[in-house]
């Protein structure tokens, strides 16, 4: 639904260094996300749709975001820009967004219909959603839907807003982009719809873009264009991107650090170079055992992960992949949630592997006993 125009000026006004309740003491990092927590409320019961998530963003790299379909990527990147529908709510947890002061603002303390997170959504955080057909209004013109952002943000007249349109458009490289500026969606092919939804995330050249599935339904030649059109656009505009797939391929070819996740929770961290070349986690090595690969054996299976991810009414107790792991250590991973390890800078897992067990468990034998 497109926004009034009489919302703009008091939007503007918003000063965000008001809102600093944290600091980022030259970290690096744009965005950095602590023990976050999304669940949705229901009738049958409450589904932990992130359950403590921690990464960082650096300043002007990627991060890769993998994990299977269900393990809580897109609730998380929602939930970024406060976007969670009801009955979903962020219930703990941090987002702190650096001001570029040194200080930074606390996005999970934000009312999600406030002016303050409104001045925050497509200025500072932008974000291609996962399906452009269902993401972008049938009823309204392309030219329209991203101008609504500009004017909304930048204050624009109508001909200062269709110059705007017209330099994004091109800019992503769509197809007569004179023309296509007036058509709406059913007139276009998904990779122009995915063109003007790069466009629509980059109006206002945000410092970080969120990139939920972009290449999704997209012919395998398409998906390469896209691919390298967000690496081009970033190298020129040195802006963050936050890249969510569940495509290792495409995860080695875009990314600078790599969070893996399950269940809600980022089991693994590092860089690409790392969880690529010696990942930590057993989720995360199978993953990489299950990539089709140039020169497999002829009528060799690809490898598996067995079983299914869990219902989220029906989540396992100690490790979330316990029952599903082919090195797990019986009557302790089904116990015992896993801490974060730290192994090196910026490189972290959540696996008892890695963990001092007799420490944990002296420590819930203690607990139990209070």
């Amino acid at each position: 639904m497109l926004q009034k125009k009489k919302r703009d000026s008091s939007l503007r006004t918003v000063d965000l260094t008001t809102l600093a309740d944290a600091s980022l003491e030259n970290t690096g990092n744009l965005l950095e996300v602590r023990g976050l927590r999304t669940s949705f409320f229901t009738d049958e019961g409450v589904v932990k749709a992130v359950d403590g998530m921690d990464f960082d963003v650096p300043t002007g790299k990627t991060l890769g975001i993998v994990g299977e379909s269900g393990s809580g990527k897109s609730i998380g990147a929602r939930s970024l820009m406060q976007l969670v529908d009801k009955p979903g709510r962020i219930v703990d947890g941090q987002i702190l967004l650096n001001n570029g002061d040194g200080r930074a603002v606390d996005i999970a303390s934000l009312d999600p219909r406030g002016d303050a997170i409104r001045r925050i959504r497509g200025k500072e955080i932008a974000m291609i959603f996962q399906e452009p057909m269902s993401s972008l209004s049938p009823v309204h013109t392309i030219g329209r839907q991203i101008g609504e952002m500009i004017e909304l943000h930048m204050g624009y007249d109508k001909e200062q807003t269709r110059e705007r349109v017209l330099e994004l458009l091109k800019k992503v490289e769509m197809p007569k982009a004179s023309t296509a500026i007036d058509s709406y969606t059913f007139e276009l092919s998904g990779g122009m719809r995915q063109r003007a939804m790069i466009a629509m995330g980059l109006a206002c050249d945000p410092r970080l873009l969120i990139a939920d599935e972009p290449t999704t339904a997209l012919d395998v030649t398409t998906q390469a264009v896209i691919l390298d059109l967000i690496k081009d656009l970033q190298a020129s505009t040195g802006m963050s991107v936050m890249f969510i797939t569940h495509d290792l391929g495409v995860i080695a070819e875009v990314a600078d650090e790599v969070a893996v996740m399950y269940l809600g929770t980022v089991v693994e961290r590092g860089s690409v170079h790392e969880i690529f070349n010696d990942p930590k986690h057993p989720y995360t090595r199978a993953l990489l055992r299950s990539i089709p690969r140039l020169g497999l054996e002829k009528q060799r299976r690809l490898a598996a992960i067995s079983g299914m991810v869990p219902h989220p009414f029906n989540r396992p107790g100690g490790c979330p992949f316990h029952n599903r792991c082919p090195e797990v250590i019986p009557g302790v991973c089904d116990r015992i949630v896993p801490p974060r390890e730290a192994l090196g800078p910026g490189k972290d897992v959540r696996c008892l592997l890695h963990s001092d067990v007799d420490h944990l468990k002296a420590e819930a034998e203690e607990a139990s006993h209070e």
